[in-house]
């Protein structure tokens, strides 16, 4: 029977009308999560429900109504209980609301929602192309744009951009980060931009819960005006997010900047942030929106996944789906799904889904590269990465054979007849019969004739990393002709292509790629360890023992190894499943890096761009064996240091104390916050490397060259 089960309202409950659209449904969840982290979300009484069971009650409600299935199943019953269905077509267990509910055949719910989700043991779909906040896999790209969005509005900076490509996930990354904020942002989420600028001031209104139905952008201009005020003397900040920014208008654009200038003698009142696809960057660089794009002071941009990373989103949404050890990609299986998706997560989850209903077919839970390929051919219209065995079919091959028959042209047609012109009027033939060369002293090569100056003719070296092959003394070794796999150049290596990058590279094993790296940053510290060429892995650990050297991994971009300013380990994810390599920047000056490897190479910065997978290991020495972090209450000595020091670099002020008190929390955020870093006030590992560095008593080595 119906009525042995208690069902709540879940539309009432989210705040919600039938009929809404997901987006709503997001956002109403999102406002309604916020208020329990506030005191006006605490229960009045004891007999209300604690807090996790409100939580656990607005959970429910959201993924019943965000489930389509789901959601028709709750109607139905819904309806059984108004009298409008007969209740003998459903059957609800006694164990909770909704949690168990079955329908019979006859009525409107399939009996499952996928149909492998059984056969591989899953909770629910894992790779479903609706954005779920819960399968937010925070490759360091991710964390990259989430971090910058949460310090964009801690900074109360005007004006934020978010840009990717279709399907990198920007709309999971603004729900997530809506989630971040705390309870004293007011948030007005705008998802259909195709608007002009009334409706634009309306619907933001309307979504702060302030009038909004007025025609007069004026009066809609003033009460949001007003309404900033009153938050603003509440301590409240108010947000307005854009989501597919690049389909609004120039008009609606400017009125946006418009809106930016609301502010009082210190601050500004409201926050924008745009999200949108690269064309956002094109509508944007339009010479009528320039004061727009000078107030753009946080912008980012979301790349799609490399290898290592779509294996780790796979994994990832597989385990969130309760799938761990069902279901097993194998390594070539995820670099099938890697070169058709491109690396974007919708369209992982495409190529992914399809191919677990194939193995589903085929009864197997192991997926292979074929069962991906035959997941492609479904699907249709997947054109694959390209790897550089295409590149050279495509490229090398026909410039190869153009310069071949260039070459044929150019000797048939232009080259004089040296036949005819030999010494002696002699053909080469009969030259060669009458000087023959001594063979009798093995390993040279002793000529008889002397050629004219005018004849010798020296090839050039093949590149700068090989001897010369032709000396131009007359006895030439033999052993020089044996060219080894790597021979550090004399000079520096100029690379100036990404391909030049990845052929070097690929040369090179994990191991030696990280070992050359090891030796480069190592003698930035001016470390005398002897012998660098017989450097192994097993000497790195005792080198940083001996010489109390700590290793710090960063994710992030140029600009913070800028700031932080020591030399560094760049992981390269090379294309094509070549596998992950290292690399050490050594030095910047302007846009040229000095990278270590073998060689000593100059190249842009903007060559790793493409293959740096934004992971970097950072060598770097605690000189005064300080806490692993200082924060605010902390007492001892090492509070009067950190104070000393920082009233030299010019942020502390006031008298030295044994302890990390508020003045000390402000000048270290002072300090944190000019130089890019997460303003915490917390001493840590990151603001270690950054005060050592700008001390002129600590010796470290610095990354940017002035």
């Amino acid at each position: 029977m119906i009525s042995e089960v208690q069902l709540p309202d879940y539309y009432q409950l989210l705040g919600v009308q039938p009929g809404m659209t997901q987006k709503e449904i997001d956002l109403a969840y999102q406002k309604l999560i916020s208020k329990f982290d506030s005191s006006e979300g605490q229960p009045d009484s004891v007999d209300q429900p604690t807090l996790k069971e409100r939580i656990e009650m607005a959970q429910e409600a959201y993924d019943t109504l965000s489930n389509k299935q789901k959601r028709e199943a709750y109607d139905a019953v819904v309806e059984v209980k108004k009298g409008h269905v007969d209740s003998g077509e459903i059957k609800i267990s006694k164990s909770g609301p909704l949690k168990f509910l079955r329908i019979k055949e006859n009525a409107r719910r399939p009996r499952h929602q996928n149909v492998y989700q059984d056969f591989f043991g899953f909770s629910e779909k894992p790779f479903d192309l609706t954005p779920d906040p819960k399968y937010l896999y925070l490759s360091p790209k991710h964390k990259e744009v989430l971090a910058h969005l949460v310090y964009g509005l801690q900074e109360n900076n005007g004006f934020l951009k978010i840009i990717g490509e279709v399907g990198t996930g920007k709309t999971m990354i603004c729900r997530s980060f809506l989630r971040e904020l705390r309870s004293d942002f007011n948030i007005a989420y705008i998802f259909n931009p195709c608007i002009n600028a009334l409706e634009l001031l309306q619907t933001i209104n309307t979504e702060l819960g302030i009038p909004g139905k007025s025609k007069s952008k004026k009066k809609l201009v003033d009460v949001l005006n007003r309404f900033l005020l009153e938050e603003r003397a509440k301590g409240h900040r108010v947000v307005v997010i854009i989501d597919e920014a690049q389909d609004l208008e120039p008009k609606v654009l400017e009125q946006l900047r418009l809106l930016s200038n609301l502010e009082t003698d210190t601050e500004k009142l409201i926050q924008i942030v745009l999200i949108g696809q690269p064309e956002l960057d094109k509508v944007l660089a339009k010479e009528g929106l320039r004061q727009l794009r000078q107030r753009i002071t946080i912008q980012w941009e979301l790349l799609a996944l490399n290898l290592e990373e779509t294996r780790g989103y796979i994994q990832h949404r597989l385990n969130v789906a309760l799938g761990k050890g069902k279901v097993r990609f194998s390594r070539q299986a995820v670099e099938t799904v890697y070169r058709y998706s491109r690396g974007i997560p919708r369209m992982i989850n495409v190529v992914a889904d399809r191919t677990l209903l194939i193995a589903f077919t085929q009864s197997t839970k192991k997926i292979t590269p074929k069962i991906v390929q035959l997941a492609v051919s479904d699907i249709g219209n997947l054109a694959p990465l390209e790897s550089w065995a295409d590149k050279f079919w495509k490229l090398v091959l026909p410039s190869g054979l153009a310069a071949g028959l260039l070459f044929f042209a150019v000797n048939f047609f232009a080259l004089p007849d040296y036949n005819k012109n030999a010494p002696g009027g002699k053909d080469i033939p009969a030259l060669i019969q009458e000087n023959p060369i001594d063979l009798s002293a093995p390993g040279q090569l002793v000529p008889r004739l002397s050629a004219p100056s005018s004849m010798v003719i020296h090839p050039a070296p093949l590149a700068s990393s090989l001897v010369e092959i032709f000396p131009k003394t007359e006895t030439v070794n033999t052993e020089s002709y044996t060219l080894q796999r790597r021979i550090p150049s004399n000079g520096p290596l100029s690379i100036l292509y990404p391909e030049k990058l990845v052929t070097y590279l690929s040369s090179l094993t994990l191991v030696e790629s990280k070992l050359e790296a090891v030796k480069w940053i190592l003698q930035a510290w001016n470390l005398n360890i002897g012998n660098l060429q017989s450097l192994t892995e097993a000497d790195l650990e005792i080198i940083e023992e001996d010489y109390q050297l700590s290793s710090f991994e960063v994710n992030g971009t140029l600009a913070r190894l800028k700031n932080l300013n020591y030399p560094a380990f760049l992981e390269i994810a090379l294309p094509n499943a070549q596998g992950t390599k290292y690399l050490a920047l050594v030095s910047i000056q302007g846009d040229t890096g000095v990278f270590g490897s073998v060689d000593k190479i100059e190249m842009p910065l903007s060559i790793i761009d493409s293959l740096w997978t934004r992971k970097a290991i950072i060598l770097w020495k605690d000189f005064e064996n300080l806490p692993e972090s200082l924060g605010i209450g902390y007492r001892g000595k090492e509070a009067i240091w950190l104070q000393k020091n920082l009233r030299l670099l010019g942020y502390f002020q006031g008298r030295e104390a044994p302890l990390y008190g508020p003045k000390t929390v402000q000048a270290m955020m002072k300090l944190q916050r000019n130089h890019s870093i997460k303003d915490d006030g917390i001493f840590n590992t990151d603001s270690k490397l950054l005060l050592y560095n700008l001390l002129q008593i600590y010796s470290t080595p610095k990354l940017v060259l002035h």
